[in-house]
């Protein structure tokens, strides 16, 4: 008994010097600052490193936090950018959506006019619970072309031959667009086609030289199977979500988006005399101005210690370098930031 009551007394005594060594730590601040070391090729004149591009720059680091993060300053690595998810419009430079298309298999009578592709900064998106009211709020809605159908692929070409188009989304921006693309057969005495697209992406250009992407897969694409009930034989591998569904297989006039993230997504092709197929892919309303934060780099966790960080600039302007300490447990945290400009020359 004894024993028992000294093995609890000793586990009190090891619970409270572990809760109060945490609220010790929890109390901490997190504390550093950032010099340089200097040389003949890097110059520190108290407020601005000077420094040929090229040359590693060694920054000195006093402070001992758990955690540091290193932005540069350079493009996609800006502190200040680090919770941007929109890009101002008077920040922008081009807003182009990017694809090709190459129809595959077939002839040209069953491949002209089988495509027709539409967008709108009005569509209100579909529910995506009832098929009924969807495919016609989608096939009565005004759509305005994106692509006359003319210039649209007539015939079967190959992924050389794909025809590319650049389309300027300037006066979207700031708006929510949808963009629809409908597949529709009017003539099986050969091949329906495969349309193929490829590269698809919007492609926004800023001032400062920074490029972001917006790929297929952000555009959250639906398809509307129009000829679900139908059962068509060359449809049958498909038995789950015929109404909204895509594959990751090649089932006749399904679409396949398996690869939507590397801007790559297919309609497959229908047999000679078989049913004529008729599906839509719709995305969802989207902010085509939308860019990926910027990111810094994690140079130090909690097990290490770190004096010093090396990084080089190879490109010749004025940067504002960014150290961000952390310390943090599982209450709280504490944050300090350390920034020197740097003026890298020629």
């Amino acid at each position: 008994m004894n024993q028992m009551k000294a093995y609890k007394l000793a586990a009190i005594c090891i619970t409270s010097i572990l809760l109060t060594a945490c609220d010790q730590e929890l109390k901490q601040n997190a504390e550093l600052s950032v010099g340089v070391v200097t040389n003949e090729n890097v110059r520190y004149d108290g407020e601005t490193i000077t420094v040929k591009k090229g040359t590693p720059v060694e920054f000195s680091l006093k402070g001992d936090p758990d955690f540091i993060t290193f932005f540069s300053g350079e493009i996609g690595s800006k502190y200040e950018y680090r919770d941007r998810t929109l890009v101002d419009a008077k920040d922008l430079t081009a807003s182009l959506l990017n694809f090709a298309i190459w129809p595959q298999y077939g002839n040209a009578e069953c491949t002209a006019g089988v495509l027709s592709m539409y967008i709108s900064d009005s569509f209100p998106g579909m529910g995506k619970k009832n098929f009924e009211e969807d495919s016609l709020l989608v096939e009565n809605f005004q759509w305005k072309e994106l692509v006359p159908q003319s210039e649209l692929p007539q015939k079967p070409l190959t992924a050389t031959t794909a025809l590319s188009y650049k389309i300027d989304l300037k006066e979207y921006l700031g708006k929510k667009i949808s963009i629809a693309i409908r597949y529709k057969a009017t003539n099986n005495s050969s091949t329906q086609p495969r349309m193929n697209f490829t590269n698809v992406k919007v492609q926004n250009e800023m001032t400062d030289g920074q490029t972001t992407s917006l790929f297929a897969d952000a555009f959250g694409f639906t398809a509307l199977n129009m000829d679900n009930k139908k059962n068509y034989p060359d449809q049958k591998s498909m038995t789950r979500d015929r109404e909204y569904g895509t594959v990751t297989n090649n089932t006749s006039g399904i679409w396949n988006l398996k690869d939507a993230g590397n801007g790559l997504f297919f309609i497959h092709s229908s047999g000679v005399k078989t049913g004529l197929k008729y599906s839509w892919l719709v995305s969802n309303p989207i902010v085509i101005n939308a860019c990926t934060p910027d990111h810094g780099v994690n140079i130090k966790n909690i097990t290490q210690t770190l004096n010093s960080h090396i990084y080089q600039y190879n490109k010749v302007g004025t940067y504002t370098a960014t150290f961000v300490g952390t310390n943090a447990n599982y209450k709280q945290e504490s944050t300090t930031l350390a920034t020197i400009r740097v003026n890298v020359v020629e």
